[in-house]
């Protein structure tokens, strides 16, 4: 796991410094002039729980890697972090008509929503992996990639997973789901033979039960993540590209990646977790997708 950090760590600071913004003195008040004056930084999360981006405590609180991003954020600016939950799907919307001040729940860049919202550079990067059950494959479907007749592979729909899948695997047929929940569901249940997930999904479930999960060495596509602004907002985005090149250098962001990603202490808190469960229930419970 620590490629997406230590390998990438002089990368993503080489991205903020480029990504940064330089605005008129003068320019019209931004998304972030708006959240100062009212003291408190509205904050678009995702109303899903996509472990360990987002979760629930077993308080109703909510936790995560991009929790603790939009505190770090807020802090800096010494506002109040006000978390707006709305669904995943709504949350571009919601920042465009004026809901939030800023998005920061897993979103990935892509030029289409670069129409609609000024994106930061990145602070994560995400390889989506094909997982699968190998406990009843066909003939030689592992020396052909899995793409064979009699394979079925989940895979959210409508993403950018799914637009890879669509152009990786044309024997295999690709099950898309809309709710992230009942993708997991339909490969623990062996309702399909595998499922395209991003980290660290593919890790956890192969250290679970390696006899009955393998997971591809190679991504089958890589996403960077970023924060949204409103397009009027360049002086907010010159603030947060500052403050990820600042968090970067100083090692923050590296810390926060490796406590989500890499330690599982923060397993006790999460709503519906059982440590005496199964792997297989356990998992449900645990896991789930940003794109």
């Amino acid at each position: 796991m620590t490629h997406f950090v230590s390998l990438r760590r002089a990368s993503f600071a080489a991205a903020a410094l480029s990504g940064i913004v330089l605005s008129n003195a003068s320019a019209f008040a931004d998304g972030m002039a708006d959240a100062v004056a009212r003291g408190s930084l509205r904050i678009g999360i995702a109303e899903e729980n996509f472990v360990p981006w987002l979760a629930t405590t077993k308080a109703g609180d909510r936790m995560g890697y991009e929790v603790d991003i939009a505190k770090g954020v807020a802090g800096a600016l010494e506002l109040e972090p006000v978390l707006v939950e709305m669904p995943f799907d709504q949350l571009l919307r919601g920042l465009t008509i004026g809901k939030v001040d800023v998005v920061i729940s897993g979103m990935s860049v892509s030029a289409e929503r670069a129409r609609e919202v000024l994106f930061t550079a990145p602070y994560s990067v995400t390889d989506f992996k094909l997982v699968m059950d190998t406990s009843d494959l066909p003939g030689g479907a592992a020396d052909n990639g899995y793409d064979v007749a009699g394979i079925k592979l989940g895979v959210a729909d409508n993403t950018l997973a799914d637009d890879a899948a669509s152009a990786e695997f044309q024997e295999a047929e690709l099950v898309r789901f809309s709710d992230e929940g009942d993708l997991r569901d339909a490969f623990l249940d062996g309702k399909v033979n595998g499922v395209i997930a991003p980290t660290p999904y593919p890790e956890f479930i192969v250290s679970r039960d390696p006899d009955k999960y393998v997971a591809e060495d190679a991504p089958l596509v890589t996403t960077v993540q970023a924060m949204a602004v409103r397009p009027d907002s360049q002086r907010f985005v010159n603030f947060l590209n500052a403050w990820l090149l600042e968090n970067t250098a100083n090692g923050t962001l590296e810390d926060i990646r490796e406590h989500w990603f890499e330690g599982l202490e923060w397993l006790d808190q999460l709503d519906g977790y059982d440590p005496e469960a199964t792997p297989s229930s356990t998992e449900d419970d645990k896991s789930g997708t940003a794109n």
